[in-house]
């Protein structure tokens, strides 16, 4: 009779409990919190998507200021976005973030992974090795190239793995004009202003060259590592074989390389996916492309450090809904159905964080943009040091480069002047920003 008395009495005690649980759950869905600066972009992007997978789970967008400290958001939402790979490493230390564990695969429905140079990155912005946050995609670079112009000149194509110097002595074999009479390059690169400088630099930081030190702000570039990197750098321009809109500027509506004009570039993986659009522009070309990986570093020829993320999503340190936004960040970063209907839609916003998405373009093989390794130790001065002093050095050293040019000076004159007027122009900018912040 005892044992009968206990049974019940369990019983009883288990239908009050699960009472007691039934009237404390939401009568409506759960409501996930996402910091981000576009509701109808995020919406666009992920949101709607990812409501349909999970129609117990709404979607709430609290725009804000994408230069917010992250630790300032952590009790507001339930998942944070993050405006690149610096401010990730900001939110780290904050404490901002739940570590996302296990590693994370893509889907485990489908079971791809994250490319290698996404999860390289994030492992070395955390001191512990563990992710905090997932982006969707990451940005890239190479070496595309005109087959066209190399078959009309018997110059063999480029390949991968070059060196700048490689490539240098490559656009040099192409000559001044095409058969119409018209300028042509063996090289044209993106920047409008200080291009030339701006090349020497790439050349450099491809080499893990640092010019600046963003924690002394420091000038070095009168090394002798420096040192041939101009030289093969003046020579090429000297030669006429790079393109450099100082020369004529304004002459060219459109990049020399999609006028047919300039024989390669080196242009984010963005292009491959623009080049039948463009070729619909008044005076564009059709071209005949090819790509190769973007120059390298002859020392660690397998690596790159022009890979970047921009957009990361972690969830917020203070969640009461753990689970359910690990979700929506795993969503974010590699949904079998959402991530490659984006890279299709949208090929500006990135590579897929998983690269068996990466949307193909005819038959061209797009493998050049991520197959070389991310560099952990690369760092950008770029991501640390504001854009006015880098434009400041940038501008003092190209005026030195232009007297090197035109044989004002020697290269070893070029390279110590143009350290000593670099340095001045960061000493005078970064005086000038102090003086604006005082109140």
């Amino acid at each position: 009779m005892r044992g009968k008395m206990q049974i019940i009495i369990y019983s009883l005690l288990i239908v009050i409990l699960l009472t007691g649980c039934q009237t404390h759950r939401p009568e409506g869905p759960l409501i996930l919190k996402v910091a981000y600066p576009s509701a109808q972009q995020f919406y666009e992007k992920f949101g709607f998507a990812f409501e349909s997978k999970y129609p117990n789970i709404d979607v709430q967008v609290i725009p804000g200021d994408p230069a917010s400290e992250p630790a300032d958001l952590t009790a507001e939402v339930d998942i944070i976005y993050l405006n690149g790979l610096e401010q990730y490493k900001t939110a780290i230390e904050q404490g901002a973030l739940k570590p996302i564990s296990p590693p994370f695969t893509g889907s485990s429905e489908s079971g791809e992974d994250l490319s290698p140079v996404v999860t390289t990155l994030l492992g070395a912005a955390s001191a512990d090795g563990q992710y905090y946050a997932l982006p969707p995609t990451f940005h890239s670079e190479a070496l595309y190239y005109n087959k066209k112009l190399f078959d009309a000149y018997h110059i063999p194509y480029p390949q991968n793995g070059m060196t700048w110097g490689e490539a240098f002595a490559l656009a040099e074999r192409f000559p001044a004009e095409n058969d119409r009479g018209e300028r042509l390059y063996g090289l044209q690169m993106n920047d409008s202003r200080n291009a030339a400088m701006n090349l020497i630099i790439k050349a450099g930081e491809t080499e893990n060259l640092a010019y600046l030190n963003p924690k002394t702000m420091t000038v070095t570039i009168n090394t002798e590592r420096w040192k041939p990197i101009w030289a093969e750098a003046v020579q090429a321009l000297r030669a006429g074989a790079v393109y450099d809109p100082g020369e004529e500027s304004g002459s060219m509506d459109l990049p020399g390389f999609l006028t047919g004009h300039a024989a390669m570039t080196v242009s984010s993986h963005a292009l491959a996916y623009y080049f039948e659009t463009v070729s619909q522009f008044e005076g564009a070309a059709e071209i005949d492309w090819g790509m190769v990986t973007a120059p390298v570093d002859p020392l660690n020829p397998d690596y790159m450090n022009f890979y970047d993320i921009f957009d990361l999503f972690g969830v917020s340190a203070k969640t009461e809904h753990g689970d359910e936004a690990m979700e929506l960040v795993k969503f974010i970063a590699g949904d079998p159905l959402n991530s490659p209907l984006l890279a299709k839609n949208q090929p500006n916003y990135g590579l897929p964080a998983v690269t068996d998405y990466v949307q193909p373009v005819g038959d061209h093989d797009l493998s050049p943009l991520y197959s070389l390794k991310a560099n952990p130790n690369h760092d950008d001065p770029g991501t640390k040091v504001d854009a006015a002093i880098l434009g400041a050095f940038q501008d003092a050293a190209q005026g030195v480069l232009d007297k090197l040019l035109q044989d004002e000076i020697t290269l070893d004159e070029a390279l110590a002047e143009a350290e000593l007027k670099g340095q001045e122009a960061v000493d005078a900018a970064v005086l000038t920003l102090k003086q604006k912040s005082m109140p």
